[in-house]
Formats: C-alpha cells, structure tokens, sequence
C-alpha cells in the first residue's frame, strides 16, 4: 500500500486559512482584553468616586487640593488629592490605570513617606505609577502658604459636569496633554505644536479611543476623546465662570481645531 501525504499546495492553503482566521481573530482578542482592562480601570474609579464623596462629608463639602508641604508634624504626607483619600480607599494600587503606558517616576522612601518629584504620599505608594490625575482647577494647588482655600460643594453649579478625576499622569487639566493624550505626554510641554498631530488622538487614549473620567457629583463614565477635548473648557472648570468655559482643548491650546 501506498502511503499519501500532504501536498505542498494542500500545506500551503491550510498556512493561508489560519494566517486569515488568525488576522481577524487578533484584534478581536486584542479589543476584548482592552475591554477587560476597561472595566478594571472603571472599577479603580468607581472606588476613587465613593473614597471621593466620603472625604467631601468628612470636610464639611470641602473638595481635596494640593499643596508641596507635607504636615510633618502629625506624620501626615497629605500634600495630593490621591494621597488625602487613601484613608478612605486603603489601596494605593487603586491610582494604577492597566492601560497605563506612560511611566512617572514611581515613588520611593523619604524618612517615613513615599516621596516623588516634590509630592509627598503615604509608604503604601512606594513603586506605584500613578496615572489616575486629579483636576487642578477643582483641586488647586495651594503651596506652602495656604494661597486661597480648597473648593466646596456649594460653589460648583455643575457638580455633575465638573472633571474630578480622569486618565492621565497624577494632574490633569484641559490646557495641557495629560487627559487626551493620556499614554502620550505627561505634560503640557509633549503636547503636539501642529494640529494635524491630533489625529493620532486614538493611539495616546487610555481606553478604545476615550478615557475614564470621575465626576465631583461621584458618578463615574467613559468618554471619547474627542468630546472631552470639544468641551474641556467647560468640563474642567470648577466655577463654570471663568476664562475656560466655552472654549476646546485646540483654542485654550492656540491651535486650529481639527475636522
């Protein structure tokens, strides 16, 4: 009896069908793990959301700030809004976004806090990147001297539309590159000069083109892109008063919006 084999034409087809099935499988597979990632970036906010509106409570609805002096005095390394509401969350890798491809400097032991680039945190945040930022204008920062106070619940007429929390490297604000271009810049000095640039948005975004975003009333959403950049202005204002409302992310940038 005759022993008969594969032909090469036979081989050949069946190499041809599974590179086919596997270029349309890959990016299936591809999509449903950035979903899975998503979801448990969805989940970190969600905690950062109630840690958020128990602080409020506790602070007479007064909203966390920033400031680059820790309270040595009661051991207390305060000096982020990430860093005030670890009591609440307990777990400091809740500020680590999966989708996260920026990378900071993690921080590492001063004395007895966590320090990084003139921040203080509690030791719980020794080599975490923190890629969840914090609103600047919510959140101001308020140096050593207590310039000007922390916003309270009261004074936001839009809780609901006002940034708290978003993707991008420990701050954010609309001016600058660390919301949309979140896995792109960590600064507003990265950001692209040429508008043409910005439509490689969907590569530098944390999430299937869009980013995760808390808000100061506690509910949590995704959002694309392209309309956290098209209503930046009004979205990270805290006063919905003030010279950013009204404006894109391309006219507080000095550019030419992009079709």
């Amino acid at each position: 009896m005759k022993k008969r084999g594969f032909t090469l034409i036979e081989l050949l087809v069946v190499i041809a069908i599974i590179a086919i099935l596997a270029a349309i499988l890959f990016p299936v597979f591809s999509r449903a793990r950035e979903k899975a990632r998503q979801t448990a970036c969805l989940s970190n906010m969600k905690q950062v959301a109630n840690a958020l509106m128990m602080y409020v409570q506790d602070w007479d609805e007064t909203f966390p700030f920033i400031t680059a002096c820790p309270n040595v005095e009661q051991d207390k390394p305060n000096t982020t809004p990430q860093s005030q509401l670890h009591p609440y969350i307990k777990n400091a890798q809740v500020w680590e976004c999966p989708s996260a491809t920026t990378r900071r400097t993690r921080p590492y032991q001063r004395g007895s806090f966590a320090f990084d680039g003139g921040w203080y945190y509690p030791l719980d945040f020794l080599g975490v990147n923190i890629t969840i930022g914090c609103n600047e204008v919510l959140m101001p920062n308020l140096d050593c001297q207590w310039r000007g106070r922390p916003n309270r619940m009261a004074q936001l007429p839009a809780p609901a539309e006002t940034v708290a929390f978003v993707d991008a490297p420990m701050f954010s604000g609309c001016g600058g590159a660390r919301v949309i271009f979140a896995n792109g810049c960590c600064g507003g000095l990265c950001c692209p000069s040429d508008p043409n640039r910005f439509r490689s948005w969907s590569r530098n975004t944390r999430h299937s083109g869009g980013d995760n975003i808390v808000f100061a009333d506690g509910h949590v959403k995704w959002m694309n892109a392209m309309e956290i950049a098209n209503k930046c202005g009004y979205l990270f204002s805290a006063t919905k008063n003030d010279w950013r409302v009204g404006k894109t992310w391309f006219e507080i940038r000095g550019l030419t919006a992009v079709p």
